[in-house]
């Protein structure tokens, strides 16, 4: 047995629980970092605090797939298919791994220098104002109901299903209650969930690019900008 093979002391010391707290973003700023390329990567972050409440799972998870879930997705079809301005792009709000951890909203892309302005402009357009399409919505909801139709938990993924709900202070698969209630859901309610997560947020931009080459003018509309070095990001 597992007892006899693994010898454990009678009284075990709780884990300590220790992991980095996330700052809140509670005004826009500008990260910038030296990096030797003609194309950029682009980070968005932003943390205002809320707290972890599984009543907020469907519409998260309906939001996150239909705004950048697949290709089909308003993200990827804006900023790539139609206007050309990112190798790629993803936006999505964040979800605690902890219950005393915050929800977030994070958008990336990598484009090119040259069209770095461009890009950044037409981001913020699609993120604070997201076009509404019934034909995206309904693949972004099929998506999410075959997914949970078809996944199974098995092997280890119990165990760490098991750890993640526990983590967050549940007892319960939240898959249910995201399958149960996202077949009710329409298109209104994802732009409620975008007025109410994403909207007018303030972000901490992250930039990694050449520098000499991006428009700092530009940046310094975005916020005040902070220049880091390789050793403040890596430590060494």
């Amino acid at each position: 047995s597992i007892a006899e093979c693994h010898k454990a002391a009678e009284v075990l010391t709780p884990l300590e629980k220790s992991y980095p707290k996330r700052l809140l973003t509670d005004k826009s700023s500008v990260v910038l970092a030296q990096y030797d390329a003609n194309q950029l990567y682009y980070l968005q972050f932003s943390n205002r605090g809320e707290l972890f409440d599984v009543k907020n799972d469907p519409a998260i998870t309906l939001y996150n797939e239909y705004f950048s879930g697949s290709m089909n997705s308003i993200c990827f079809q804006e900023m790539r298919e139609a206007r050309g301005l990112a190798y790629t792009a993803q936006a999505w709000i964040g979800e605690p791994s902890f219950a005393d951890d915050n929800y977030s909203y994070i958008a990336f892309i990598a484009t090119q220098n040259d069209k770095m302005q461009t890009a950044i402009e037409a981001f913020d357009e699609i993120i604070n104002q997201m076009p509404e399409s019934e034909a995206a919505f309904q693949i972004a909801k099929e998506a999410i109901l075959t997914r949970l139709r078809t996944q199974r938990t098995t092997g280890a993924n119990v165990l760490n299903s098991y750890l993640s709900l526990r983590r967050l202070g549940l007892t319960e698969d939240r898959d249910r209650q995201i399958f149960e209630k996202v077949q009710a859901m329409t298109l209104d309610d994802v732009k409620a969930t975008q007025q109410q997560w994403v909207k007018d947020r303030p972000y901490t931009y992250g930039i990694l690019g050449d520098i000499k080459n991006l428009d700092l003018n530009y940046l310094k509309t975005l916020g005040p900008i902070r220049t880091v070095s390789q050793e403040e990001i890596f430590g060494y």
